[in-house]
């Protein structure tokens, strides 16, 4: 059940300190494979500007730049904590490449970027996350030309899909996870027509066949 008070209190606000650690060591790993999907969802030539806004430990930019040696990244986030995540990366090469890579602190309701900057845009798991979803697509239609592709989580998903990312996590939060995190997720159509408001067409909107979140897309 979507309750809007819940989310605002407890959900709207970056992951500092205890909660980035957390988010980072025990829950991000629990997407698997997901990462590798949506830079194959986003079907990149490697010649664009990506932002990757909300984007926590690096984990999807990392993926994305090791994918596409060419792909510009402008990873963003508003956490002390992920705004200075170590851009060296796993893998066998450098992940930092001057002109390739470019993490900054800021939250999406006041992005540091030109106008019509971004050419492809993911927010993954993180729209939920700022304070005002409303003046963050504002934003995002102000730099983004493309696709804008929102990954969040979905309260409509399945038991199957639910345990693919639940049974994942530590015990405590195996058990949170289902009843005060997902279920309690803006369903999609909340979210849409906050985006629609801003500018934005929704082009697509799917269910990801594994993990508990869905795939809007928007331009």
């Amino acid at each position: 059940m979507y309750l809007p008070l819940f989310d605002r209190l407890l959900f709207r606000h970056p992951f500092e300190g205890g909660s980035a650690r957390r988010y980072e060591h025990d829950e991000r790993p629990a997407f698997g494979d997901l990462d590798d999907r949506l830079v194959d969802k986003l079907a990149l030539t490697g010649r664009e500007r990506l932002l990757d806004l909300g984007c926590g430990p690096g984990t999807f930019s990392r993926c994305a730049a090791l994918r596409h040696p060419a792909l510009t990244v402008i990873a963003v986030d508003p956490s002390r904590d992920f705004a200075r995540f170590d851009l060296s990366g796993p893998g066998p090469e450098p992940f930092h490449q001057e002109g390739r890579v470019c993490l900054v602190r800021a939250a999406g309701e006041a992005l540091p970027l030109v106008d019509r900057s971004i050419d492809v845009a993911i927010c993954l798991s993180s729209i939920r996350h700022v304070r005002d979803r409303a003046r963050t697509f504002r934003e995002l239609r102000r730099v983004v030309t493309g696709k804008l592709l929102i990954v969040e989580l979905d309260p409509e998903a399945s038991t199957e899909r639910t345990h693919a990312h639940a049974d994942q996590l530590p015990p405590l939060l195996r058990a949170a996870f289902g009843p005060l995190v997902l279920r309690t997720a803006p369903p999609a159509a909340a979210i849409s027509a906050i985006a629609v408001d801003a500018g934005f067409v929704q082009t697509a909107l799917d269910p990801d066949p594994i993990q508990p979140v869905y795939l809007l897309e928007l331009r």
